[in-house]
């Protein structure tokens, strides 16, 4: 069965006898939980390896490997940053017969500001300047790496449980797999989110915004979600809903895919569109792992600011 990341990339699952697979992405996206399990199933684990020290280390596997083993590479930032040399030894070795994996790890940067702030850990590049330019410096740095990368994963939704589920899915060889599908909430007037799978527009649905007790409040919260499904226009809405994503997920599961990104909008991507992936998160479906995002939750009611756009516009 092949695989199909949000690339396009086709990707095999790891059932050769021999793979390497280089887990890499920012600092703080969660590469230390995807090495610990990739230990777990049974992976030896090199982490934070220079880059000058690659080449050797792949000539070391083409002499050393049997047909048991299975290798997992660390690399970050703090390797070195001649990414592009690491790039071309990479290809290099994926054309002398080596079988490479490129795992990559991205978080949005208010997320990576959030974790670096709770843990107070420096950043890798050292603290010259303030940690929001050494993380746009370190994307820049990364990008070369990324475009080569098999399987992209964004983890700012992700728990370690789900991350570590999401790892699994991918690469353990006695598990079924999993299709992974990112659900995301969002609101129409900040413009739709690229690359997704499925994109469901709830507008036509009551607006909790229009009564007072509701109105300042947000999807995540009980009391809104129970007024909300309590409407029948919504609860027939809801179950219609839920039959066809049901169907679309299992269809994409028996094509082999991996990943799925499934967006719900509303206009603003606070009430409605929020309550439906909490709730639709909450289901349990075979062989299925939901992670959650909600894209607009957190926007500064009157404001719009277009998604790729640098513009806002006060309502």
């Amino acid at each position: 069965m092949e695989a199909r990341t949000e690339r396009g990339a086709v990707v095999s699952p790891p059932e050769q006898a021999v793979q390497m697979v280089i887990i890499t992405g920012y600092s703080g996206a969660g590469k230390s939980t995807v090495l610990r399990s990739l230990e777990d199933l049974g992976y030896f684990c090199v982490d934070n390896l220079p880059i000058d020290l690659l080449p050797h280390f792949f000539q070391l596997l083409h002499r050393f490997t049997t047909n048991s083993q299975r290798v997992a590479l660390g690399i970050d930032i703090r390797g070195g940053t001649d990414i592009e040399h690491l790039v071309e030894k990479i290809i290099q070795a994926r054309q002398q017969g080596l079988s490479i994996s490129v795992f990559f790890l991205t978080t949005s940067l208010q997320v990576l500001l959030k974790r670096y702030q709770e843990t107070r850990r420096n950043h890798p590049l050292g603290n010259s300047a303030p940690l929001q330019e050494l993380i746009t410096q370190e994307k820049k740095l990364l990008e070369p790496l990324n475009r080569i990368a098999d399987i992209v994963v964004e983890t700012d939704q992700c728990t370690p449980h789900q991350l570590r589920a999401i790892v699994r899915s991918y690469f353990g060889q006695t598990k079924e797999p999993v299709l992974v599908v990112h659900a995301l909430s969002f609101g129409f007037k900040y413009g739709v989110p690229a690359q997704c799978n499925f994109v469901y527009d709830i507008r036509s649905l009551p607006n909790p915004y229009f009564i007072e007790q509701y109105k300042h409040l947000d999807g995540t919260d009980p009391g809104l979600r129970t007024y909300l499904f309590s409407l029948p226009a919504v609860q027939e809405y809801w179950h219609k809903l839920i039959d066809f994503i049901d169907f679309s997920l299992n269809k994409s599961y028996q094509e082999g895919r991996f990943f799925v990104t499934l967006a719900i909008g509303c206009t603003g991507g606070r009430h409605r569109s929020v309550a439906f992936v909490h709730e639709l998160a909450k289901r349990t479906l075979p062989s299925i792992l939901f992670v959650t995002k909600h894209r607009d939750i957190g926007r500064e009611p009157g404001i719009v600011k277009r998604e790729g756009s640098h513009d806002q516009v006060r309502l």
